[in-house]
This record gives C-alpha cells, structure tokens and sequence, in this order.
C-alpha cells in the first residue's frame, strides 16, 4: 500500500512539475519581454508573471494533476484564492532568489535569476497545492 501511495505521489508530482514547465514558460516570457525588452522594473513584473502563471497553473492542476480530487467540485474563487495564498509563499522565495542573484551575481540576463526562483519555490507549492489546496474531502 505505501509503495502504491508513493507512486501515485510521484505521477503527481510528475504532472504538477509539467504543468509548473508550462506557468515558467509563461512567467518567463513575460518577464523577459517585459524587463530585458522593455526595461520594466524586475519585482514589479515579477510579481505580474507570477499572477498570470499561477491563475493557469490553478486551472491546468485542478482540471489535470488533481483531477481525481476535484472531479465533483467545479473551479472556484475560493480554491483558487487558497491556491494563490500557498503559491505567495513560493512567490516570496521567488523575489529573494531573484533579488540575490540579479544584485550578488549579475547575470547577463535577469530572467536567469527569474528561472532559478521559480525553481526554488516549487516543491513547497506542491505540497501546499496537495495537501491544502486540491485536498481530498472526506466524507
């Protein structure tokens, strides 16, 4: 039973890591149009991005990733006003990854100290999406 359990786990953990891909790919981009292109302030945008991914991380994990535990609810407000509040925490590790590496490192392109704060933040947004957000109800 727990080997089953651990493998569920990590199909989740799989699918919840394709669907972060995506939300980085859109974070990305709208951090690099935005503040290598058009020279925008870096937390600022960074804080624009993260809304925008995570609103369709939130669709994408509760139609896809946890869809087994939210087959009988609809998208809310409230899952995901709980989804935004546990990604705030991974938003937060976000800016300072992002604020260390852009003032200690100086990279040649601020979104690589963008993509390592994305990175940094995830497997806590995982378990807050697990566990809080997509939780199972019980009976």
């Amino acid at each position: 039973m727990k080997k089953l359990i651990m493998e569920l786990l990590k199909r989740k953990f799989v699918k919840f890591g394709i669907v972060g891909g995506l939300g980085t790919i859109t974070n990305l981009l709208i951090f690099f149009i935005f503040v290598d292109i058009l020279n925008f302030i870096p937390e600022v945008i960074s804080i624009i991005a993260f809304i925008i991914a995570a609103t369709q991380n939130y669709f994408l994990n509760h139609l896809w990733t946890f869809k087994e535990l939210t087959k009988d609810e609809k998208v809310s407000f409230l899952s995901w006003s709980k989804f935004i509040l546990t990604s705030l925490i991974g938003l937060t590790i976000n800016i300072i990854v992002l604020t260390l590496i852009i003032h200690f490192i100086n990279p040649p392109y601020k979104v690589i100290g963008q993509f390592f704060g994305i990175l940094s933040g995830m497997a806590f947004n995982f378990l807050g999406s697990k566990f809080f957000v997509f939780k199972t109800k019980k009976p």
